[in-house]
This record gives C-alpha cells, structure tokens and sequence, in this order.
C-alpha cells in the first residue's frame, strides 16, 4: 500500500485531507512525492514571481535563506533565517508561502518527536 492510501482515506473532509497532505510533506520536503502531493504543492509553486518567498543559497555559509521575490528586474529582499540543510529549508518556504496564502503556520501540525525535518528549524 502507498502513502497517499494510508495516511489521506477516500471520504476525509478537505480539511482532514489538507493537515495530512501538509504532515506528509512536513516528514518529507525533498520527495519523491506521489500525483496527490504534487497536484497539493503545484498551487504554492506557481505563485507570481513578485513577492513570492523563495530560497537563497548563502555560499559562503553552506545554507539557504528565505527570501522574497521582487519581480523581475527587482531586487530581492532578505528575510533571515538559516538552514544548513536543504529540507529545512524547504520546509520552512513552504511554511512561509503558506502562511501568505492561508494565514495560519503549518508547523502547527508538525509532531517535534516524529522522524521527518519539519520542526528541527536552526534559523
């Protein structure tokens, strides 16, 4: 059985199906996502590029930054935040986006003790 069966049942509330969608990504930012999960990120992904947060890779340091597109032409602006690894960082532009879309943190959802990177933030 895959994950999508067992963790999002046919007949869940939109709600229901949305926090374990989100939980999934949480404990996996880096894939390999399923038709279900990708149909769920595309919407975060194709945002307009003007104000869109985004990641920055900081060289010097080994590690991503958030960021927010100024469009083109347009200079970014840096948010803060540091994430050596590259699932932290993902996990928290989805955060952010999501915030921006929805108005409430994902992490809210996260369990601290649950194996995956979502809430093991160093920035």
């Amino acid at each position: 059985m895959n994950v999508s069966t067992t963790e999002v049942e046919p007949g869940l509330s939109d709600a229901v199906r949305e926090r374990a969608l989100i939980r999934r990504f949480c404990r996996q930012p880096l894939g390999p996502y399923d038709a279900e999960l990708q149909a769920f990120l595309l919407p975060l992904r194709n945002l307009p590029a003007l104000g869109k947060h985004a990641l920055m890779r900081l060289p010097a340091r080994q590690a991503w930054t958030l960021v927010r597109l100024g469009g083109r032409g347009r200079p970014v602006q840096m948010l803060g935040g540091c994430w050596q690894s590259t699932a932290d960082a993902e996990w928290a532009l989805f955060r952010a986006r999501w915030q921006d879309l929805r108005g409430w943190d994902p992490q809210t959802l996260c369990d601290p003790a649950a194996s995956g990177t979502c809430c093991t933030q160093d920035g």
